[in-house]
């Protein structure tokens, strides 16, 4: 048997998926003078990457590269998909290592969180969530269509009607439950609230976009008084893990409406749906629980902890972080982050911490909110300026500081928060409209 042949024979091995990554790196160096000679620099490359080394993963990109050379020959073959689930189970591997090494590295933090919790116990929600999962019980049948791809005005009134029905379902027979459970109540159709002890836990379903189905969802814990920035809210891998990962993954089944919504895409759906489901009931829900005081939430154990896990471990895919919470910004962008410390400090009498970092919030509001009131008066009033809402509340408490008398002061900061409470009730969707 002459090279070529040789070579031909075991190109089609790597192409079966019989070929094993060190065997074939070794091959290859054994013989990378004469296939430097048979084969051009295009196929090389494709063959054998720069970066390539024994492993699954690269052993894809090989037999890849084999079948666009037996292509290119006028002679396609069929290849085994041995090596890319090799890749896949080999990168999972490395995900729990690096994933293990992480928690290991915030074991420190992690521990004293924990021990604070003991000290602070929580009764946890008992409910048999996994009983929601599948098909809502009271599902219609779907619908049989005459197309695939959605046509003219009619068809997509159609599709739009039949999706929504099909969120509908899922919404009432797995997130109204477990949000009942939790002690959430409706706010809206597509809206769950809560309040305790001077928090509040807020779900929301955003839509229905343009294609009539799901854009995004809200969902944030934080004092009745602040906004939903985001800012100390729960830990990376919790908030943007492997579940979140998930769900995240093929949105677009229940966003859009341009194929006929049948049985396939409503077992798609509903498929959606449980990843949902898994990602409150398992990460979100239960982490809420925990955090049921002001004290709770700014207590230092937790923001120790929400420190150190804000950015993942790197991602052996895809070399950068499996989530990274941090946007390299010392501030938030509106200075929420003052407001929201600032009025803390001052309802546990830290005065002047407080004051200090109410005023930088309002100094750095003030040429907006000098523009936005001139268009709008009221926008301080308005739920859906959140930049207006934050800095007219962080006046407010700044102003108490004029006040001479510590005992006086006090009190009118207690009056302004709530006042401000009473407001945001509203605001977070607790309450029905209110102006101030």
């Amino acid at each position: 048997m002459n090279f070529q042949d040789e070579m031909k024979k075991k190109f089609l091995q790597v192409a079966a998926g019989n070929v094993e990554p060190a065997e074939w790196g070794k091959w290859w160096t054994d013989n990378k003078d004469q296939l430097e000679k048979m084969l051009n620099r295009g196929t090389i490359k494709r063959i054998m990457p720069t970066w390539w080394r024994a492993s699954y993963y690269w052993m894809t990109k090989t037999q890849s590269g084999v079948a666009s050379y037996f292509h290119a020959q006028g002679r396609p073959v069929k290849t085994s998909d041995y090596y890319e689930k090799k890749a896949e189970e080999e990168v999972e591997r490395q995900r729990q290592n690096v994933l293990e090494d992480f928690y290991k590295k915030v074991a420190p933090e992690r521990l004293q969180w924990e021990k604070y919790l003991e000290a602070h116990p929580v009764e946890p929600v008992e409910f048999d969530w996994k009983k929601l999962l599948g098909a809502p019980p009271a599902q219609k049948t779907p619908w049989t269509f005459p197309y695939v791809n959605v046509r003219g005005e009619e068809q997509w009134k159609e599709t739009r009607e039949e999706l929504q029905l099909r969120l509908k379902e899922n919404v009432q027979a797995k997130i109204v439950p477990l949000a009942k459970a939790y002690g959430m109540k409706k706010a809206g159709p597509k809206t769950f609230v809560k309040e305790k002890n001077g928090l509040v836990c807020r779900l929301k379903f955003i839509g229905y976009f343009r294609g009539g189905g799901y854009e995004a969802m809200q969902y944030y814990i934080c004092p009745i008084y602040a906004i939903d920035t985001g800012i100390l809210g729960l830990p990376g891998h919790i908030c943007q893990g492997e579940n979140y990962q998930k769900m995240q993954r093929d949105w677009g089944v229940i966003q859009y409406g341009m194929t006929a919504v049948d049985a396939a895409e409503v077992e798609k759906i509903n498929r959606k749906f449980d990843e949902i489901l898994t990602f409150f009931a398992e990460d979100i829900f239960p982490e809420w629980q925990k955090i049921d005081s002001l004290e709770v939430y700014f207590a230092k154990e937790r923001q120790d902890y929400l420190e150190v896990t804000k950015t993942g471990p790197t991602d052996p895919r895809t070399g950068r972080p499996m989530w990274d919470l941090d946007d390299r910004e010392r501030k938030h962008p509106w200075r929420a982050d003052d407001y929201l410390f600032g009025v803390w400090d001052l309802l546990s009498g830290r005065e002047e911490e407080g004051y200090k970092r109410l005023a930088e919030c309002v100094e750095y509001g003030a040429d907006f909110m000098e523009s936005c009131l001139k268009e709008r008066p009221e926008a301080y009033n308005d739920s859906r300026d959140s930049m207006a809402v934050l800095y007219y509340n962080a006046g407010l408490f700044a102003s108490t500081k004029q006040i001479a008398d510590r005992e006086k002061r006090r009190r009118k900061v207690l009056e302004v928060y709530e006042e401000v409470c009473r407001f945001m009730r509203y605001y977070h969707g607790l309450a029905k409209r209110t102006t101030r």
